[in-house]
């Protein structure tokens, strides 16, 4: 019997390393990509949000209307920005229906161009008398850019232009507002992709291919700005207020990964989502740290601040440099001509 496994297990060492040692490795790589992206505790927190008013930008599907729900629910008043009305009415009545709170609306907002943030901005100084927490939620994922190079209405990369300017244009034009209606708070959903921004960003103006600033473009680079952008509004709204945060939703099963479609085989993208369900969030366990941030408690002493999993979180090096803070606003304020 000793011969005969001294003759086996030789043979058998090559195997057990080709198939057991990659099994091995996939499975912890899943349970990590499991704990960083795919996990996180429900929000605890009771507190009424009654007399409130929150601007929620994407708040027709995904994590926006789960957050939309849960904050209507207590008691505020909810203004969605989208870019579909047929879709915003839509999601307006679902709210309402399962809320029971009929202050919920709508205004037109497109985030890729910087004159429909003008006009939902001026749509809102109008009408509204009060903002306490505006949530820039609304953004495109990497699949949403089938075309290398496809810019927003004004020239900048799409990307960019969509998850960080737009945003970055509607939060400076609504400040007056959230001053006057503080305590009251800004916050940004980023994501922990802004992680995998290594070098600091390139301010260069030129126009190269038809796209302005060319070295600010990618999904990483406008995580990385929401987190910038967060600090740095922390630190110009002191003692008025206001404070501002960012945050990582997870890894979340929305129509952010749509676009995939038409780009990979069915079966690719099939096998791809069967993945994201397998050890990612579903919508409303994507939308509890932007709820925990919007109403617990235990976030209120924190300002300029990056969340995950209902909790503090580390940001990307990058974003603790105060210079390239300091520098994207400058140049932010440039691209959206307010100096």
């Amino acid at each position: 019997m000793h011969l005969i496994i001294s003759d086996v297990m030789p043979a058998l060492c090559p195997f057990l390393t080709l198939v057991c040692l990659p099994v091995i490795i996939l499975l912890v790589l899943l349970y990590v990509f499991r704990e960083v992206l795919g996990s996180c505790p429900p929000c605890r927190s009771n507190k009424r949000l009654d007399g409130k008013t929150v601007i929620i930008t994407g708040g027709n599907a995904g994590i926006g209307k789960e957050t939309a729900i849960d904050l209507a629910r207590r008691g505020a008043r909810v203004i969605l920005g989208c870019r579909s009305a047929e879709r915003a009415q839509e999601a307006v009545r679902d709210i309402i229906a399962k809320t029971g709170n009929s202050k919920v609306v709508f205004y037109i907002l497109d985030l890729a161009d910087l004159d429909s943030v003008r006009q939902f901005a001026a749509t809102v100084l109008e009408k509204e008398s009060r903002l306490h927490i505006l949530i820039n939620n609304a953004g495109i994922g990497k699949a949403a850019v089938l075309i290398p190079g496809s810019t927003t209405k004004q020239g900048f990369d799409l990307t960019f232009g969509t998850n960080y300017l737009g945003p970055f244009l509607l939060t400076y034009l609504l400040l007056d507002l959230l001053r006057s209606s503080a305590p009251s708070q800004i916050i940004n959903v980023s994501s922990h992709m802004h992680w995998f921004c290594f070098r600091q960003l390139n301010f260069n103006s030129e126009t190269k291919n038809g796209v302005r600033y060319p070295y600010l473009t990618g999904y990483e680079i406008s995580k990385l700005g929401n987190v910038l952008h967060a600090r740095e509004l922390a630190k110009r709204l002191q003692n008025t207020g206001v404070r501002a945060n960012s945050l990582h939703p997870g890894m979340v099963e929305t129509e952010i990964w749509t676009p995939l479609k038409k780009k990979y085989p069915a079966w690719m993208y099939n096998f791809l989502m069967s993945i994201i369900r397998m050890f990612g969030l579903n919508s409303t366990e994507g939308a509890q740290t932007t709820i925990y941030v919007s109403v617990d408690e235990g976030a209120e002493e924190y300002n300029g601040r990056y969340f995950a999993k209902c909790t503090l979180s580390k940001e990307n090096r990058l974003a603790l440099d105060d210079s390239t803070c300091a520098l994207l606003w400058d140049h932010s304020m440039k691209m959206c001509d307010l100096k």
